[in-house]
């Protein structure tokens, strides 16, 4: 069964629509840059390319299952500061997000799959708040991103072992935009938009880590060794991006598109659209659906930086 567009149905045939057997998915992203080779809508088209995926595969595990797709969000947080680059607050993605899901609640819905390609922490975080305020009111907004990154850049073995990727190609700190991960995802769904430049381009400029990469990563040591390691992750993660984004002569991109390959895009996008899968049949079995991104531990001060 296709999918249907949300706005080309009337209100009358939004009536009829199975609440147990519905499930909304969209693409939220931001516009951003993405390095010399990969347009600004990157993360955008990725996101859709996961949605189409994910809609295939709900359907031949349910065959009665009915997709709805609602319109995409071309909206985040937290782009790199390059020109092209468009950045909307994250209270804003908060709002917007929480009152989509809101609105799917009322009318009696219980699952919206919401697909992404953007680290941002604000806007990662933003989501997943309203994700969690939405659980209190039954409704599950599903972000499989938001694993999905946790996963890549602390390297989890499963992860690995199932794309057949490696540390610095999946889209880990030293390749966490527009790098070899991104760039195969790109080939993998949308090759025709890119530039031929990645193939001959090198590693991105590595930024110098001055003090406040030492001061995050002696937190994110001390943490692991008092057996935090979500939010070790957290501050070592941090530590990477903020040496990065406060460069000012920062490179548009991290880690070495030359070594992209559609292989290993598709390879990555599959195993996204299975993590969605097995979330969303986590929510319907009634356990709830953990979500953590990355930046989660310091949500606290998520205003002050």
């Amino acid at each position: 069964m296709k999918p249907i567009n949300y706005i080309e149905l009337t209100n009358v045939e939004v009536e009829g629509l199975s609440r147990a057997d519905t499930v909304f998915l969209s693409a939220i992203s931001p516009i951003e840059a993405h390095g010399p080779h990969l347009p600004l809508g990157t993360d955008i088209f990725v996101a859709e390319n996961l949605r189409d995926r994910i809609a295939e595969k709900l359907v031949a595990a349910r065959p009665e299952t009915k997709i709805i797709y609602l319109p995409t969000l071309a909206l985040g947080s937290d782009p790199i500061p390059v020109k092209g680059s468009i950045s909307i607050g994250h209270q804003g993605i908060q709002s917007i997000v929480f009152d989509i899901g809101k609105s799917l609640s009322d009318l009696g819905f219980k699952y919206w799959i919401l697909t992404d390609n953007h680290g941002g922490p604000h806007h990662q975080m933003a989501i997943e708040l309203s994700a969690r305020k939405l659980a209190g009111m039954g409704f599950n907004l599903i972000a499989p991103f938001h694993t999905l990154f946790r996963r890549m850049v602390g390297h989890d073995s499963g992860l690995l072992e199932k794309t057949g990727l490696r540390p610095g190609t999946c889209g880990d700190s030293e390749d966490a935009h527009g790098g070899t991960n991104e760039t195969s995802l790109c080939l993998a769904a949308f090759a025709e938009k890119m530039s031929d430049l990645w193939k001959s381009m090198g590693p991105g400029k590595a930024s110098d880590k001055k003090f406040q990469y030492h001061v995050l990563s002696a937190a994110s040591k001390l943490l692991s060794a008092l057996g935090a390691r979500d939010a070790a992750l957290d501050f070592d993660f941090l530590a990477h991006a903020l040496t990065w984004v406060s460069d000012p002569e920062m490179s548009p991109y991290q880690g070495d598109p030359s070594k992209a390959s559609p292989e290993a895009g598709n390879a990555m996008l599959d195993y996204h659209a299975d993590l969605a899968v097995d979330l969303y049949e986590q929510a319907r079995s009634g356990k709830p659906v953990e979500q953590k991104p990355l930046g989660w531990s310091i949500r606290a001060i998520r205003n002050l930086v």
